[in-house]
């Protein structure tokens, strides 16, 4: 008896609380450098969780990751005023608002290169936009001239190419992105605030989407040329980007 006494009191769990605090107590014991090499492989996956790591976490743990903050916002991307047409850019190069009422098919903003093999992941905020616009959100080549992207309004893919003035000259054939079942959903939060997370698989030449946190769309093959920039090209009065 009382042998299996002690065996149902060894394999009880232990609290949670005291878990929790050994757990931390130990990564608190790691030497700073290693624990700054983990949070840099944590942002190379995620700049978001990487930011809350470096943040809001106890005194000691800001203090041994006191380099990421600033190793983040380096890699935020930021609107390129070159390829940025009938937009103003603030808050350091993140938020787009639409300065022009005329000559929609000019407005559009494009983003730093992307890499050419691997994966890339980015999200982006629209905050406003117009009834009626049309918000096109996705990649373009390093020219600015073809781009793939997602028409917020009716969800699929839509492919333009435009001039070296900005004006749209061709429109390619949409590609399905949504389910029946998904397109229900998005055609009836289309007031909502979305945020977009952009999806390009260099290697494969695919481009998907995720909207609010949802699964991902269906992923839709796109030129390989056409991933090398994050692009907006919008319909709106006004709008913002959040990378």
């Amino acid at each position: 008896a009382i042998q299996g006494g002690l065996a149902s009191v060894l394999a009880a769990p232990r609290p949670v609380a005291m878990a929790q605090a050994e757990e931390h107590t130990s990564l608190l014991s790691l030497p700073e450098e290693i624990l700054l090499h983990a949070a840099r492989l944590c942002l190379s996956a995620s700049l978001p969780a990487a930011v809350r790591l470096a943040t809001q976490t106890c005194h000691t743990l800001r203090r041994a990751l006191q380099p990421l903050p600033a190793e983040a916002e380096r890699r935020r991307l930021r609107w390129q005023p070159s390829l940025t047409l009938r937009h103003a850019i603030s808050s350091d190069g993140r938020l787009l608002t639409k300065t022009h009422a005329n000559g929609q098919d000019c407005a559009c903003a494009a983003g730093p290169l992307l890499p050419t093999a691997g994966r890339s992941a980015w999200r982006l905020r629209v905050e406003e936009a117009d009834d009626e616009a049309a918000i096109l959100v996705g990649v373009c080549d390093a020219a600015g001239r073809s781009e793939w992207g997602l028409n917020l309004r009716r969800g699929d893919l839509v492919h333009l190419n435009r001039n070296h003035k900005g004006q749209i000259v061709s429109v390619g054939k949409s590609a399905v992105l949504m389910t029946f079942q998904q397109r229900v959903a998005h055609l009836a939060n289309l007031d909502r605030v979305k945020v977009v997370e952009v999806i390009v698989d260099h290697d494969a030449s695919t481009l998907t989407f995720s909207i609010d946190g949802a699964p991902p769309l269906l992923p839709a093959p796109i030129s390989p040329c056409a991933a090398d920039a994050t692009v907006l090209e919008r319909d709106g009065r006004r709008g913002g980007g959040d990378v």
